[in-house]
């Protein structure tokens, strides 16, 4: 949820490649195996997955030039690409359903579903919004559909577009994953209700839906860490692990977590353990993995540079798994003049694109360490008038109000902020803008 987000603003590779060809540019980039290559331990879900992947594979060798089937082991593709952050699933999810649209029409709707599912892992956003519309206009009652652009107006800050086309899906099939939807709505509208909205979904969560249910305890520990419940963040977390064990998002927000408690030997071993499982292959958590390591070197008064200079090597190296934002705040975090100077174009780039809250907040930030503290104000208020609670972001519009001489104003926000979380420190700000 958290939000996996675009950058040299996701090109595909070429359609005319081969899904050999594709995973070669993938590992000279990276230079790594591919998941089929590389043996590891698999956790349940995994495990399952793997057999469903067989399963299709087998399908499409007996029947290479059906649609249906070559749409089928797309998103059996794509479901071991989100369960593992693996980018090579991804990818070859992506050329997989476009031979399911290049040799039949029939399966052409789900097999662009997946498209848009493979555009929103890029971030392109407005990719993944225009398949779905496009197969809205033939199936109008797409839950599928409607889900994903949901989740494009969220990522693009356009939070009323999302409210109006949650509550009907609530209205229509109140189960786990649509109660995450509209929680997740309510979270960034900054609402009381979005933590028994999560709730809800929890309690009509159904037999074999374990990786929905840690994914819904993961971002509703998330909105208890935000309001400084950390204990309870933390059991949501544990139990997400418990039912998908080394699932990615529950080890980062743990290392997160456990990284503002101070206990920075455990914070490494939830890092090093998700990075130990994903070892050799290219996955869409490495910088952040690096990224929350340099913030505990920094805590630890140890030099961060060259767990930075790894993460910027990567997320530069990652065009198509593009992170334009993140490689602006990893810049952001090394406050040199020339990388500060390079993070505002980026984020003046990436706005372009989105404007929901973190990045509006990221281009304040951007701004601020620019000296251009006007437009740093305004584009915090804009990323504080979603209605979002997070004190991260009443910290930063404090700074901004004190670099200004408004010291009355950044009393205001400091005092919101402690009223949010009255935990709130140093160490909590730096571990949460590594997620």
């Amino acid at each position: 949820m958290n939000n996996l987000r675009t950058f040299p603003r996701n090109r595909y590779f070429p359609i005319a490649l081969s899904l050999l060809a594709t995973i070669a540019i993938l590992l000279i980039v990276r230079g790594s195996q591919t998941p089929l290559s590389k043996p590891r331990s698999l956790n349940p879900r995994q495990a399952s997955l793997q057999k469903e992947l067989a399963f299709y594979q087998a399908k499409v060798q007996q029947n290479p030039t059906s649609g249906l089937e070559l749409a089928a082991l797309a998103a059996a593709y794509w479901r071991l690409g989100k369960a593992t952050g693996d980018v090579s699933w991804y990818l070859l999810a992506e050329q997989t359903a476009n031979r399911s649209i290049a040799q039949s029409p029939v399966a052409k709707d789900s097999a662009s579903l997946i498209l848009a599912q493979v555009a929103q892992a890029k971030h392109d956003f407005k990719q993944a919004e225009s398949i779905a519309k496009t197969v809205l206009q033939t199936k109008p009652n797409s839950d599928e559909a409607k889900s994903i652009l949901i989740t494009c107006y969220l990522a693009t800050g356009r939070l009323k577009e999302a409210e109006v086309l949650v509550k009907p899906l609530v209205d229509k099939l109140p189960n786990l994953g649509n109660f995450t939807l509209q929680g997740l709505v309510e979270d960034a509208q900054g609402k009381t209700s979005a933590a028994k909205t999560f709730q809800f979904g929890l309690e009509v969560e159904e037999r074999g839906e374990e990786a929905a249910s840690a994914q819904t305890r993961v971002l509703l520990g998330r909105h208890f860490y935000h309001h400084g419940q950390i204990d309870r963040a933390h059991e949501l977390y544990t139990k997400a692990l418990t039912l998908v064990p080394n699932y990615p998002l529950a080890l980062l927000y743990l290392a997160a977590l456990e990284t503002q408690r101070g206990n920075y030997d455990q914070a490494n071993r939830y890092y090093n353990q998700l990075a130990e499982d994903h070892k050799g292959t290219p996955n869409v958590y490495d910088h952040t993995i690096l990224r929350g390591q340099a913030r505990i070197k920094q805590l630890q008064n140890q030099s961060p540079d060259a767990l930075l200079q790894q993460a910027e090597n990567l997320l530069r190296q990652d065009s198509e798994f593009g992170h334009r934002r993140e490689l602006a705040q990893l810049l952001l975090d090394r406050a040199q003049n020339q990388d500060v100077k390079e993070a505002l174009t980026l984020m003046e780039a990436e706005v372009k694109v989105r404007q929901d809250a973190t990045t509006m907040a990221v281009f304040a930030r951007a701004l601020r360490l620019n000296n251009r503290l006007p437009e740093a104000r305004e584009a915090m208020k804009q990323a504080l008038n979603s209605g979002i609670q997070q004190v991260s972001f009443f910290q930063q519009a404090a700074q901004i109000e004190q670099a200004l001489g408004n010291s009355n104003g950044a009393n205001a926000y400091q005092t919101k902020a402690k009223q949010l979380d009255p935990t709130f420190d140093a160490a909590k700000q730096l571990s949460l803008d590594t997620l």
